[in-house]
C-alpha cells in the first residue's frame, strides 16, 4: 500500500511544495516529521519559487469595520468581478474578541479594533479608548502574539504598525528569494506632549515605539518643523512606506492639511548629537494650489511611493503620488505629482434625476494594493470603484451596514495573501505571549468549535487529498 512518509525527504517535498498554500501550510499539523519539513526555509524557498515560475497571482482581500458591532468585521475580495463581502467573526481567534461585548460603545474600553496591517499582518488592539493590549496576528494561518503593555495608557493616542517583509527577491537571469525569518516590526504610539493638551498647538510631542528585537517599549521625544495640534490627526493608523509611518490631518482641520512622517528605526543619533531619545518629525504639506483636504493616504506598491487622495468641492477627486528622494526621478523628488483626477459630480446629477435624491457625502476607503489605478470609495452605502487615470466608476457591492457613523480609526483595511504567509513567532517578553489560546481566556465560543474532527482524522483527510493531487 503506498504510504507518503516512506519517501525520502527530498521527494516529499518536491510533492508538498506543488499543492496548493492552504494545503501545504495544514501540511505541518499532519506529524512532527512534516512540520519540519514545510517550515524549513529550504521548502519556503522552494514554494516561492515554484509560484513565481508559474506566475501564481498574489491574493488580496480588504478587511472592513463594522461599526455597529466591531467583533463582526467582514470582507470582499476583487478577482475580474466584485464578490460580496462575507459576514464572519474573522478574529475570533483572539482573546479580545473572545470576551463579552461591551454593553456600550460608550463605556471606558470599547471594542477590540483593528489598528494596522502589513501584508498579511494585522495589529489588534483589546479596546478602542484608553488602548493597552496589541496583538499580532496572521489571519490566515491563526499566529498571534500578544505584545506587552506600554508604560502609560492615554484616552486617544494615533497608532502605527510598521514591518519587514517577510522575504525579499532580487531579479537578475532569474528571480532569487531571500528569507527574512527574524524579520523585525515596530508598533508606534504618538502622543501630545502632556495629557489633555491635544487641543493646544505644539511643536513637541511623545512617542511610545515597541521594537520586536527588544521586545520593549521606550518613550521618546519627537520634534516637529511646525506647530499643530494633535487632534488636528486624524484617528487613522498609520500607513508604512519606505521605512516610515506617517499620519494625515483630519478633514477642514484648523491647521489646514498636512502628512508627517516618523522613521521609528532613525533614532537620529547623527542629528542630535548622539542623543537617541529625540525623534525628526518630517512635514509634507498637500500640492499647492489644491483646494480640497486630504482624505485617504497609501502606498503605490507598484511605485513604493506615498499616495494622496484629496477630495474637493463639487464632488471632485484627485490622486498625487509623492516622489520621494529615494525615488530614482530626482527631478521629482519630494514634490506631489498628479496621477489623475475626476468628479462624481454626474453621479449626484444622475441620482437626483433618477431618485430625487441629493447625495454628495463619500469617502475614499483604501487603495488597491495590486492594481495602482483602482481606488475603493463608499457613496450613498454602496461600495465603488474608481479608475483614476480612466476616471470611470463602477458599482461594486453593498455592504452591511453604512460607514457614515465611524469618526475613529480606519475603515478598511488592504491585506495581502502572501505566496507563504509571515509567520507569527513566540516571544518570551509577556506570560500570555502565544500562537494558543491561553488558559482562562477560553476558546472560540463557535458551534463548529464542537463539531471538530479529531487530528487523526484531520490528518487521513488531508493525506487523500495529496495523493489525489498526485494522480
Amino acid at each position: 500500500m503506498f504510504n507518503l512518509d516512506d519517501l525520502p525527504d527530498f521527494l516529499l517535498v518536491e510533492i508538498l511544495c506543488r499543492i496548493p498554500q492552504k494545503s501545504a501550510v495544514q501540511c505541518m499539523c499532519v506529524s512532527k516529521r512534516w512540520y519540519g519539513l514545510v517550515s524549513d526555509p529550504y521548502f519556503v524557498g522552494r514554494f516561492l519559487r515554484l509560484r513565481s515560475d508559474n506566475q501564481v497571482p498574489i491574493y488580496t482581500y480588504f478587511l472592513f469595520t463594522n461599526p455597529k458591532k466591531k467583533r463582526k468585521l467582514f470582507f470582499s475580495d476583487w478577482g475580474k468581478e466584485p464578490k460580496r463581502s462575507s459576514d464572519l467573526s474573522l478574529l475570533s481567534f483572539l482573546p479580545p474578541f473572545q470576551e463579552p461585548p461591551a454593553v456600550s460603545v460608550n463605556t471606558r474600553g470599547g471594542e477590540p479594533i483593528v489598528v494596522g496591517e502589513y501584508n498579511d499582518l494585522l495589529l489588534c488592539c483589546a479596546t478602542t479608548w484608553f488602548q493597552r493590549y496589541y496583538y499580532i496576528c496572521n489571519p490566515y494561518t491563526k499566529q498571534w502574539d500578544a505584545l506587552p503593555p506600554p508604560p502609560q495608557c492615554y484616552k486617544s493616542i494615533r497608532v502605527g504598525f510598521i514591518c519587514d517583509p517577510y522575504y525579499n527577491t532580487t531579479s537578475t537571469t532569474s528571480t532569487i528569494f531571500q528569507l527574512n525569518a527574524e524579520y523585525r516590526y515596530s508598533v508606534v504610539r504618538l502622543l501630545p506632549e502632556f495629557p489633555g493638551l491635544e487641543n493646544s498647538s505644539s511643536s513637541q510631542f511623545k512617542a511610545q515605539i515597541f521594537s520586536s528585537e527588544t521586545g520593549k517599549w521606550t518613550e521618546s521625544v519627537v520634534l516637529s518643523p511646525r506647530s499643530f495640534r494633535f487632534d488636528s490627526l486624524a484617528c487613522n493608523a498609520g500607513v508604512a512606506c519606505n521605512g516610515m509611518l506617517y499620519w494625515w490631518s483630519a478633514a477642514h482641520a484648523d491647521d489646514g492639511s498636512f502628512i508627517i512622517g516618523l522613521d521609528p528605526y532613525s533614532n537620529n543619533s547623527s542629528s542630535t548629537g548622539g542623543d537617541h531619545n529625540k525623534y525628526y518629525l518630517r512635514f509634507i504639506d498637500k500640492p499647492e494650489n489644491e483646494d480640497g483636504y486630504i482624505d485617504l493616504v497609501g502606498v503605490c506598491n507598484r511605485e513604493g511611493c506615498l499616495r494622496m487622495c484629496l477630495l474637493g468641492s463639487y464632488g471632485n477627486i484627485s490622486v498625487f503620488d509623492f516622489k520621494d528622494d529615494q525615488v530614482v526621478d530626482s527631478a521629482a523628488a519630494g514634490k506631489w505629482c498628479l496621477v489623475g483626477e475626476t468628479s462624481m459630480y454626474p453621479l449626484f446629477l444622475e441620482k437626483l434625476t433618477r431618485e430625487g435624491r441629493w447625495v454628495d457625502k463619500f469617502m475614499g476607503l483604501a487603495f488597491d494594493p495590486i492594481n495602482k489605478d483602482k481606488i475603493y470609495l463608499e457613496w450613498d452605502q454602496h461600495i465603488f470603484v474608481l479608475d483614476i487615470r480612466l476616471g470611470l466608476f463602477w458599482e461594486g457591492w453593498e455592504p452591511p451596514c453604512s460607514f457614515s457613523p465611524i469618526l475613529v480609526g480606519r475603515v478598511a483595511f488592504p491585506v495581502v495573501l502572501q505566496w507563504w504567509p509571515t509567520p507569527v513567532t513566540r516571544h518570551k517578553w509577556t506570560s500570555s505571549s502565544s500562537n494558543r489560546v491561553p488558559e482562562g481566556h477560553g476558546g472560540p465560543r463557535t458551534r463548529s468549535s464542537t463539531r471538530k474532527r479529531p487530528r487523526s482524522q484531520n490528518r487521513r483527510f488531508l493525506i487523500a487529498e495529496i495523493k489525489m493531487k498526485i494522480r
